[in-house]
């Protein structure tokens, strides 16, 4: 073999171990895409209450009492055991948005947030408006 055969060879052979390496390398790590995945895998079914909630100052006490349930359909309901409210919810990667119209209780949490954490047992969000500091945590009954 001449010497420029072997460096080419030599080349090559490195050439595809970087390459190798490299694709190990950017499989094996965490990406934000694959934390959001993460986020958006959490499932939501079942009953939910509001475990902490914060506009200027806590209001959790606002929402004791009440279970909520985040449908499939994208329908949310929330009831006392008496009152039912029903109106409408939906997510992004980053967003979750609860409607719940002109029902004057749930006025508050009303609106587009964004997603602080979102587990199977838990859903902390945040006001989308960064001149707002309302959070809200929902969690698993």
């Amino acid at each position: 073999m001449t010497h420029s055969k072997k460096n080419r060879s030599l080349s090559f052979t490195l050439v595809i171990v970087m390459l190798t390496i490299f694709t190990s390398l950017q499989s094996s790590t965490c990406s934000k895409s694959d934390d959001i995945a993460t986020i958006n895998a959490a499932p939501i079914a079942g009953s939910w209450r509001v475990s902490y909630y914060w506009d200027k100052k806590d209001e959790t006490n606002n929402f004791a009492g009440y279970n909520f349930s985040f449908n499939a359909n994208g329908q949310i309901s929330a009831t006392n055991g008496t009152n039912t409210i029903t109106g409408a919810w939906s997510q992004t990667s980053s967003r979750f948005v609860v409607n719940f119209g002109n029902t004057l209780i749930f006025s508050d949490i009303n609106g587009d947030w964004q997603i602080v954490e979102k587990t199977a047992n838990s859903i902390k969000l945040k006001d989308d408006n960064p001149l707002q500091d309302d959070q809200i945590t929902f969690t698993k009954n």
